[in-house]
Parts: C-alpha cells; sequence; structure tokens
C-alpha cells in the first residue's frame, strides 16, 4: 500500500491553492470520490493525515484510492456546480446520492440524417454527427417533457435494427406514441419530418403551440368539473414551460451560455491544452488534450481547433484562446458553417473573459503536474515489473491471453493489449479455437499464440511482455511456439493461482475442496514459480491485465453461445440447414428478432421459402405471444404514467 500512497502524496504535492474540485480514483480509474474545496491542496491534503478529516468512509476512500486530479475553478460557486455535475455523471460510491435524485445536465439526441429520426435523453454530447438540444437543467423534468410530447409528435421509439425489419406497427402505435414509420404507407418522410420539425421548435421555445392546446383542454376540463385531468394537463404544462424556457442558472462570471474557452501549458515538446466548457453560463464539462509537437505555439492552437471542432457534435457561440493568431476568423467561419450559427474565435484582452482563459491555462499548468507524476509512477512500476519477474525488457507493451469454453463448446480465446500499464483496446483482438478438440486449453493456448506471432511477424510488431493465464504446463506448450518462431527478445509468463496442499482433495484439478491462496509467476527455465507478495503493485498490474483478458474472452464465449441458441432452436425445424440458420442470423441480428418476425419478414430472407417461413413462425407461437404480452404490458405502463 505504501507505494499507492507515495503517488497519492506526489499528486497531491502538486495540487494548487486555489477553489476547484479534485476526484480521487483507483487503479482501474473508476472514479471513487468527488470533492469540492476552496484550497484545494489544503483539502486534500488532509485525507493524508492520520484519522483523515474525521469522516468514517474516507478510511476505506484511501485504502483503495491510487490517483488523484484536480479541475481548477473561478470561484467556490463554480466548484459546487462541477462537483454536482462530475457526480451525476460517475456516480462515484464514496459520495452521498439521494435515491432517485437523478437531476442532471442532459440533453435531447435526434439524428437529422436520417430518413425518420428518433428522439432520445442522454446526458453527454457525443461526436457521432448527431444533433443535441440542451442542455438541459432538470432530467426530470425533460423525461416528463419528452413523454408528453410523445403524443403531440409520435416519433418512432424503435432501434434502427427493429425499424428496418418491421412491416407492421408495434403495440406503441397502437396505444398512439408512435407513428409507425416502419409500416409502407402509414406516413410519408415529409409528414414525418413535419413531427421532428416541431418537436425541435418546442424544445428551442419557438413554438407555444403544444402548450396552447393543452391550456384549451385543462379549461375544458375543469369546465366539465373534471379536476383530477385538469391538474395532469396543468402538470404537464408546467413541464414543459419549465424546459423549454431553460431558466438560466449562471453562475461565474456573465450570462452568455454556449461557450468553450482554451488554455494551454507547454514544456519543451509537450503541450496540454484545457478545455473548459460552459453552457448556460455554468461550467458543465472540462478536459484535457496532451500533444507532442515542436511547432510554434499559433500553428499548434489553430490546429488543435481544427481536430477537436472537426469531430465534436456541438460548437458554442463563442471560442476564447489565449492569443491570437494568423486564421483565426477563418477558422471562425468554417466553425459557423459546421454549426449552421455564428461562432467567435477571438483572444480578450481584458476582463471576465480574460480571466477564463487564464483559468483554462491553470488547469492546464496544473493537468500536466498531475500527468508527470502519474507518467513517472507508471515507469516506476514497470521497472518493478520487470525486476520483480526477472523479465529482459520492461513491460511498455504487454499482452495476456485467455481461453474460454463451456465443455468444449463455442471454445474462443481472447488477447488484450496494455500500453504504459494502461489497456489499449484497440489492440484486444478475439479468436475462434479452429485446429483441434476444443476441450483442450492447452492446444487452445498453442493454436492462439502460433496465430499471434505469425501476424506480428508480418507486420512486424512485437510486444515486450506475453502473458499466459495458465501454469507451467500451458506455459512449456507456448514455449515450444516461441522457439518454433525463434522468438527471442519478448519475454513469457504464466500467471496462475496456488492451490494449498493441505486441504484434503488438492490434487483434483476440479475439487470443490481446492483453496486458492498467492498468485504464481511461472517464467521459462525455471522450475519454481515466483511468488510476490500480494500487496505489491506489480502484482496487482499481472492480475488486472489477466482479469481483463479472462473478461473479455468470457464476453466473447457467451456472445457466440446466444447466437447458438438461436440455431439450435432452429435446428428442430424442418427444411433449416446451417446456410439458413446464418442467413436468419445475419437479417434479424438476435433470437428475440427471430422470434417476432412475420411470415412476410420470414420469406424476405434470402434461401427462405412462405412454407419455411410458416414453419418458422408457428415454432416461435408461444415464445412470441410472450414477448408480445411482456412489451404490451410494459407500454400500458407507460402510458397510464403520462395520463
Amino acid at each position: 500500500m505504501a507505494e499507492e500512497r507515495s503517488i497519492l502524496e506526489r499528486q497531491i504535492d502538486a495540487a494548487p491553492h486555489t477553489p476547484g474540485c479534485y476526484v480521487f480514483r483507483n487503479d482501474e480509474n473508476t472514479v471513487l470520490y468527488v470533492g469540492k474545496a476552496i484550497d484545494i491542496h489544503k483539502r486534500v491534503r488532509s485525507y493524508l493525515r492520520p484519522g483523515n478529516d474525521g469522516r468514517a468512509h474516507i478510511y476505506f476512500l484511501m485504502e483503495q484510492a491510487t490517483q488523484v486530479e484536480f479541475v481548477v475553478t473561478g470561484n467556490e460557486k463554480e466548484a459546487l456546480i462541477l462537483e454536482n455535475n462530475l457526480i451525476k455523471r460517475f456516480r462515484p460510491k464514496y459520495n452521498i446520492q439521494l435515491a432517485g435524485d437523478d437531476a442532471t445536465y442532459v440533453s435531447v439526441r435526434i439524428d437529422l440524417r436520417h430518413e425518420y429520426p428518433r428522439a432520445t435523453v442522454v446526458h453527454k454530447y457525443k461526436r457521432d454527427g448527431a444533433t443535441y438540444f440542451g442542455p438541459f437543467a432538470s432530467s426530470w423534468k425533460l423525461r416528463e417533457t419528452m413523454d408528453t410530447l410523445k403524443r403531440a409528435f409520435p416519433l418512432r421509439l424503435c432501434s434502427d435494427h427493429v425499424l428496418n425489419n418491421r412491416t407492421r406497427p408495434c403495440v406503441y402505435h397502437d396505444i398512439g406514441l408512435c407513428c409507425a414509420p416502419c409500416v409502407p404507407h402509414k406516413i410519408t418522410p415529409e409528414e414525418y419530418g413535419a413531427l421532428v420539425k416541431g418537436l425541435i421548435d418546442v424544445l428551442k421555445g419557438r413554438d407555444m403551440g403544444v402548450i396552447d392546446d393543452l391550456e384549451r383542454q385543462m379549461n375544458e376540463a375543469s369546465a366539465r368539473l373534471d379536476f383530477e385531468q385538469a391538474a395532469k394537463l396543468r402538470d404537464r404544462m408546467a413541464a414543459i414551460k419549465a424546459t423549454v424556457t431553460r431558466q438560466r442558472a449562471t453562475v461565474g462570471h456573465d450570462k452568455t451560455g454556449e461557450r468553450d474557452v482554451l488554455g494551454i501549458y507547454r514544456e519543451a515538446d509537450r503541450a496540454l491544452f484545457a478545455v473548459l466548457m460552459y453552457r448556460d453560463g455554468m461550467l458543465v464539462e472540462t478536459g484535457t488534450h496532451e500533444i507532442r509537437s515542436m511547432l510554434p505555439d499559433e500553428e499548434l492552437l489553430s490546429g488543435f481547433i481544427e481536430a477537436f471542432y472537426q469531430k465534436t457534435a456541438f460548437i458554442p457561440d463563442e471560442v476564447l484562446v489565449p492569443f491570437e493568431f494568423d486564421g483565426a476568423q477563418t477558422l471562425a467561419s468554417w466553425l459557423s458553417d459546421k454549426a449552421e450559427h455564428k461562432v467567435e474565435v477571438y483572444a480578450p484582452k481584458i476582463g471576465d473573459k480574460k480571466q477564463l482563459v487564464e483559468l483554462a491555462e491553470t488547469n492546464a499548468r496544473h493537468a500536466l503536474r498531475v500527468r508527470d507524476e502519474t507518467q513517472s509512477r507508471e515507469r516506476e512500476l514497470l521497472k518493478q515489473l520487470q525486476e520483480s519477474a526477472h523479465l529482459e525488457n520492461v513491460p511498455v507493451r504487454m499482452e495476456c491471453y485467455d481461453v474460454s469454453h463451456e465443455h468444449g463448446k463455442e471454445s474462443v480465446a481472447s488477447g488484450v493489449c496494455f500500453v504504459d500499464g494502461k489497456p489499449e483496446k484497440s489492440l484486444y483482438r478475439k479468436y475462434k479455437i479452429k485446429t483441434h478438440d476444443r476441450n483442450d486449453d492447452f492446444a487452445s493456448m498453442e493454436e492462439i499464440l502460433r496465430r499471434r506471432l505469425e501476424r506480428a511477424r508480418k507486420e512486424e510488431s512485437y510486444p515486450d511482455l506475453i502473458v499466459i493465464d495458465g501454469g507451467a504446463g500451458q506455459l512449456n506448450r507456448v514455449q515450444k511456439v516461441f522457439e518454433e518462431f525463434n522468438i527471442v527478445g519478448i519475454d513469457l509468463i504464466g500467471l496462475a493461482k496456488s492451490r494449498d496442499k493441505s486441504e484434503p482433495g488438492w490434487e483434483t484439478s476440479y475439487s470443490a475442496k481446492r483453496k486458492l491462496t498467492d498468485e504464481r509467476i511461472f517464467v521459462p527455465g525455471n522450475p519454481e514459480p515466483i511468488t510476490l507478495d500480494q500487496r505489491s503493485p506489480a502484482l496487482f498490474l499481472l492480475m488486472r491485465i489477466r482479469d481483463e483478458a479472462h473478461r473479455f474472452a468470457i464476453t466473447f464465449h457467451r456472445e457466440l453461445a446466444r447466437k447458438a441458441a438461436v440455431a439450435s432452436g432452429l435446428d428442430s425445424i424442418d427444411g433449416i440447414g446451417p446456410k439458413r440458420k446464418k442467413a436468419l442470423i445475419k437479417k434479424f441480428g438476435s433470437p428475440k428478432g427471430i422470434k417476432l418476425a412475420s411470415i412476410e419478414e420470414l420469406a424476405t430472407v434470402e434461401g427462405i421459402s412462405r412454407a419455411v417461413a410458416q414453419r418458422i413462425f408457428e415454432h416461435f407461437t408461444q415464445e412470441r405471444a410472450e414477448i408480445l404480452a411482456r412489451e404490451a404490458a410494459k407500454a400500458t405502463e407507460q402510458s397510464k404514467a403520462i395520463e
């Protein structure tokens, strides 16, 4: 634990004496706790004192925390708003959260590129090309408003896959919540577009026709003495008004709503950009981005803005930058065209906006210091692993492989990759076992490593360390593959749990009495395994990559098992062979999709005649009825909640 605490102490030493927020994370980068302070340095320093700050849960927090990061704000009130946003976003286990309290900054996502777009409530912008409306201050009020607007603007609720594979209306159409664009001639794209435009107008507060209609219905209900219905209509109207007016609770410096503030801090070829995102005048999100380049500051800033907003889905009205640079007006024009509204890019000289830029630069400076401490710790940890496991290389790039199956069925393997001690998911790989008895884990691991090394030889890209989930037996089989490929310069180890031989039945591999103890590291050429202290950070890193490989393999195995379940359900139907099973799964994507498909939909699949489609449809009659009954009950419950 001393090693984990030492990195915390070094990061805390880098903490600024300013207002802001701090975020404690564990080794898996999970957020454990979010706090705010007038003086960040003094506050986080108190967590290291014996007895901490007197709160009981802080002891358990500090037992798990291995890193801390900081966000500097302009004042304590901004820190309060940001703390709330971060808690709602990450839901840390050591922060107090009230049951049912989901109020946070949310938006409505509509992908206008789609012929029949749908509206969904989301908690953050994504760089996916869709259009976002918001943010809105109250999640509860927005969701209530969207439930009301479903009747006024009955856009589709189903996914693209369901939309593309239906030919009859769903239960949501029957209760008036969907206009059924899945059915030909039910609604034209132009009519659907008018519904989308009406919803957007309401979200932007430009059309109060829906509110006028609700007010008319409320007055009619009151006139006929139906006060309960009138009260419901009144509440719906109030919810819409509360959402579309987006009551502006501004904090900080001024009341301009949408603004990004950029700060930059450089050390030699390292540049760190901090982005503060203000929405409705509130600091709701921050981000940092490190770039290595020897370009001048002006070119670096221009390039960063172009790259950042090329991918982002939302562009604010203003982009404040720390200094003037050539091409700023051209960038502003490009951003305006992309955002379809005027965007200004400029460097403020004085006043509150200048202070915001300075605040962003302060965040960039402190973020770089924290990264330096973190990278220093990571380098130390990798060197410690090298020494502890007697490795030839510092394991900058580590790969781990694991096999998963169920009595030889759907036998698969996974390969995961960590770079500098962190997961690099773009380098993860899935494998299907192909060439042998699939119940033989040793042969499976041998096959997978052979395939991996063949690819490495073609790509001329090798890891520093390969870890296999297994003991001496599996390591010896894989070592033969290394010798076959004449591999040198790559470390190879096996990681396995020990068995307590004092327990009766230890010699039986699957004995229920087997007791698992310390992890053991097996190294080629060494008959005795290496056992590290259970508190060793180096061992913890090996366990993390092994557990990640196990998780990834299990996920892939279950995915194939689900598809196999569909196939086995089709096996009992006369006329369904491997080719037709594959075509059905490809067309409908899931067991539910096949079971819900109509005879007409099934008959559109290549190789499926109407007679075969009839047999499939009749085979799943009972299961289809159960699924539809569950969906109808759910839709009815939602309809009652709206009314």
